[in-house]
């Protein structure tokens, strides 16, 4: 009775083990992953549009032309 319970309960155990092995791997899969930064100033000096965004962790800027307008988030190497 015993042996018949194993047979029965090994398949879902591996496919239960391996989904999560998969599942896991996918959330360190890149250390590259993109994340949006948010527009907190603007600043024109010059010829030059200079936008700052902000991550949680880092600040980011970009540079326009004045006559450019910022967007209001960029996506970023995290």
């Amino acid at each position: 009775m015993i042996k018949n319970m194993m047979q029965k309960f090994m398949p879902k155990a591996v496919v239960l083990v391996c989904s999560f092995i998969f599942s896991t791997s996918l959330v360190f899969a890149s250390s590259q992953t993109a994340v949006t930064a948010q527009l907190v100033k603007s600043e024109a000096d010059g010829t030059v549009l200079i936008c700052q965004y902000r991550t949680m962790t880092q600040a980011h800027f970009k540079v326009l032309f004045s006559n450019q307008t910022c967007p209001l988030s960029i996506q970023v190497g995290h």
